[in-house]
């Protein structure tokens, strides 16, 4: 059996490093992130740890897109038990929301990246891709 496991790696332009650790450290709860050095890697990677369970880091570089509207990039998915007051928390930070058919909630994290914020709770399986 596969499943998705709970990290995520995401690239970003260096001058996005201050908006996005606003938008996962304030906005989205998961605090001050954790600055992890790599070799070759001119600047730290970030890491932040979301309260529920699962992790993102961020790396950053020049080559990274940097997009609003979003771009074709994969589309993440936030998992959260109280949905409608996160959604309301995303739209009072500013944080544009995307539409598009599949889940009828997403938003473009500084960068263009996207996210869909889903209720916890189960729910009908969907088809692969949605």
């Amino acid at each position: 059996m596969i499943s998705l496991g709970s990290r995520a790696h995401i690239f970003a332009p260096p001058h996005l490093r201050a908006e996005l650790i606003w938008c996962f450290g304030t906005v989205l709860g998961c605090g001050e992130p954790v600055s992890i050095p790599l070799p070759g890697v001119a600047e730290p990677v970030l890491g932040f740890r979301f309260p529920n369970g699962g992790s993102l880091s961020i790396e950053f570089t020049d080559d990274a897109p940097d997009s609003q509207p979003p771009h074709g990039g994969a589309w993440l998915e936030l998992q959260t038990d109280d949905s409608a007051a996160l959604r309301v928390k995303v739209l009072a930070a500013g944080l544009p929301q995307i539409t598009h058919a599949g889940h009828d909630f997403y938003f473009a994290a500084p960068g263009g990246q996207v996210f869909s914020v889903e209720a916890t709770s189960p729910r009908t399986t969907r088809g692969a891709g949605t």
